[in-house]
């Protein structure tokens, strides 16, 4: 409880979570500047298969916050917020969706508002819609007037700004019997909002209270899955709200409104029988009768249905509506295309390929096949085989050979993948030529390289502005020709959003360490001595450009720095195909470099602190994630950790320059508890988020609606 004293306590804040290990913590970060006013944090978490429960706990702790943890099954957030609501014990109510963020001192403005205002029961503020590739855009509440009919009305009918969750504060009292739908996911919100409306006066702000994250992608989904099933759905919602006094005609009008949206994602998804089917009720609705939406909807309905009885303007691949194609005995079959052999990870690329498989083998039988010819022999795990389509002795000028390329087409003809998961932009002619065998097409974008390209300074100088270009060019090529996108962070989504703003749903599929758990060791937590000296390491693929600069600021920047007080500092170097500048640098004294390791357990038992000083690259870090696994403090650059969510001066330390990052390294030398107390919270942080499971429920989630 905060130190305000429960006299000050007013709000229960509800907030339904299931699978919000990467958000809930920075939401519960956000209550912070209101805790004074909050008596109690409800998170009901439904069913959560990840650590978000544990992340709440923890997170809860540090910052003295009154969270309750209330486990359900339900499936569905109304219900969830229902249960909230019979277990509030303040006179307030708060509802906030988990992957929102509160606008500092929100609450404050928000009861200011109703403890003003006391005949008042909804406070409602601004807030600030987020879309990918879009400007944020306020909305400011306006328009409410003492009629509450009126408003109600004018509320279902879009002429009110939609009340957001985590924009509105409740009286509880005022609206004691009235209950979010609990058989829809989709407008709940809006049937909760229509009923209290009937109930209370509104009072509002034009300051911002939220930050609120909208999908356009996700939502388009829910409208266009099951469509007449969701129709029919919020009908019978919309007309539960008659019992609260709402006019009957403003509940058909919000139906007929609806179907309209429906209708409009199906033509999108080029369904125009089914958008002919659920266009049929807004034609019987006076307001849309004679619209121009109707007629033109209606256009686009003929002409399209026109072209595809001529075999043309075949329903977009992987939509909701297109029908399964595959194995009869239901038998899942996927292949993932990748250029290194991931039988035996390294690097990783080979790292999040192998997890990756390894985690769709869990849905039926996964062939993985490599374009290099791999140096080991075959591995094989139940129900995933390693195979390689490259031939010894030929070579190739690029990296998809024509020969190679045909010898995977036959592997596909044989194979019959229902699904085939391709490894990034590299192996973009493979999209092509395997597009037309599978229902399914997925790719897997380690990183953005048209924007890691942009960050290379070298090839910039040399014309790499219009390789970027090119691979900008490239990539949105590609897009066009799969049904899903893989990402490995929710910062790497927001990247290819911005770029590409592409129609297929994206998927952050994270990293992860397969190894991990060998990797935890017993922890010494004194520093090192000043005879023996700090071991910086550093491990990753020695050849990849971002690489060798963080490898050069480490050797030349960092290490003369840390040895101004450790004199026999020293850096460790461990990773596959060390370039020619890599082992020039490795030359300097007191550096020590071993390429290509068979198993880098060794090299974690030395070390006594993790460094990743990258100034470029994309994607996630893997060498970031097996540190901490492995129980090693991490210092790094803000990039570095970009896309993990780490926090800061907790699971990591952080620092721009190399003067920074030198004061750190020697800082966690010389504060055995403050080392200690890093490498504690980083290995939650890898259990809890990043462990093989996450990949599981990722890929589970991502395929679940496809062949």
């Amino acid at each position: 409880m905060a130190s305000g004293g429960e006299r000050d306590a007013l709000i229960s804040v509800v907030v339904p979570a299931r699978n919000a290990a990467d958000s809930v913590a920075a939401l519960l970060r956000s209550l912070v500047p209101d805790t004074r006013l909050i008596g109690e944090i409800l998170l009901v978490d439904d069913n959560s298969e990840d650590a978000t429960a544990a992340i709440a706990r923890d997170v809860a702790l540090r910052l003295e916050l009154p969270l309750r943890i209330l486990p359900v099954k339900f499936g569905r957030a109304g219900a969830a917020r229902n249960f909230g609501m019979a277990q509030a014990r303040y006179p307030f109510l708060f509802f906030i969706d988990v992957d929102d963020l509160l606008v500092a001192g929100a609450l404050g403005r928000l009861a200011a508002l109703l403890l003003d205002h006391p005949a008042a029961g909804l406070a409602v503020g601004a807030c600030i819609r987020q879309t990918p590739q879009r400007a944020d855009k306020i909305k400011i509440p306006h328009g409410y007037t003492a009629d509450r009919q009126r408003n109600v009305i004018r509320y279902l009918a879009n002429e009110l700004w939609p009340i957001a969750m985590g924009s509105a504060l409740l009286v509880k009292a005022q609206a004691a019997a009235v209950r979010f739908p609990e058989t829809i996911g989709l407008d709940e919100d809006t049937c909760f909002w229509a009923a209290v409306l009937t109930q209370v006066d509104v009072v509002t702000t034009t300051d911002p209270v939220l930050y609120y994250q909208l999908d356009e992608a996700r939502m388009a989904r829910r409208y266009a899955t099951a469509p007449r099933a969701t129709l029919l759905g919020l009908a019978r919602a919309f007309r539960q709200l008659a019992r609260y006094g709402v006019p009957a005609a403003a509940l058909r009008q919000r139906t007929a409104w609806v179907a309209l949206r429906i209708t409009r994602q199906l033509i999108l998804d080029r369904q125009y029988a089914a958008a002919d089917r659920i266009l049929r009720l807004v034609r019987r609705h006076p307001r849309w009768a004679q619209s121009w939406d109707l007629t033109r909807y209606l256009c686009r309905i003929r002409v399209g249905g026109w072209l595809q009885r001529l075999g043309w303007c075949a329903p977009l691949l992987g939509s909701p509506a297109t029908a399964r194609r595959g194995h009869d005995a239901g038998e899942r079959r996927i292949l993932f295309v990748t250029v290194d052999d991931a039988a035996r990870p390294v690097s990783g690329a080979d790292l999040r390929n192998h997890q990756n498989a390894r985690s769709a083998a869990r849905l039926g039988q996964v062939e993985v096949v490599s374009f290099r010819l791999a140096d080991v022999s075959p591995a094989e795990f139940a129900g995933l085989t390693f195979t390689s389509v490259g031939v010894p002795g030929e070579r190739a000028r690029v990296a998809v050979s024509r020969p190679a390329l045909e010898r995977l087409l036959a592997r596909v003809r044989s194979f019959q993948p229902d699904t085939v998961i391709v490894e990034g932009i590299p192996l973009a002619a493979v999209l092509s030529a395997v597009r037309p065998w599978v229902p399914c097409l997925v790719l897997d974008m380690h990183n953005l390289e048209s924007d890691l390209a942009a960050q290379n300074r070298v090839t910039t100088r040399l014309g790499g502005k219009k390789a970027a270009a090119r691979l900008w060019k490239r990539e949105r090529q590609a897009l066009q020709l799969v049904d899903q996108i893989w990402v490995c962070s929710a910062a790497d989504r927001d990247r290819l959003l911005a770029a590409h703003a592409p129609a297929q749903p994206v998927t952050v599929v994270p990293n992860t360490i397969p190894r991990f758990e060998q990797l935890e060791r017993t922890l010494a937590t004194a520093p090192a001595a000043e005879t023996d000296g700090p071991v910086l390491l550093f491990v990753g693929h020695l050849g990849y450009w971002p690489n060798e600069v963080a490898v050069e600021r480490l050797v030349r920047g960092i290490l003369p720095l840390v040895q101004k007080v450790y004199p026999t500092a020293q850096v460790l170097l461990a990773g596959r195909s060390p370039s020619e500048k890599v082992q020039a640098l490795a030359a300097a004294s007191r550096v020590k470099l071993h390429a290509n390791p068979a198993d880098l357990t060794e090299y974690y038992q030395r070390a006594t602190l993790a460094v990743v000083p990258l100034s470029h690259g994309g994607g996630t870090r893997l060498k970031v994630l097996e540190a901490m696994a492995a129980g090693l403090p991490v210092v790094a650059t803000p990039l570095a950790v970009d896309g993990l969510g780490l926090c800061p001066g907790d699971e990591v330390q952080l620092g721009e320059t190399d003067a920074a990052l030198a004061r750190h390294i020697i800082d966690l030398c010389q504060q055995p508890a403050q080392r200690a107390r890093q490498i504690q919270l980083a290995l939650q942080t890898v259990r809890w988020r990043f462990a093989p499971a996450v990949v599981d429920r990722a890929i589970r989630s991502s395929l679940a609606g496809n062949p």
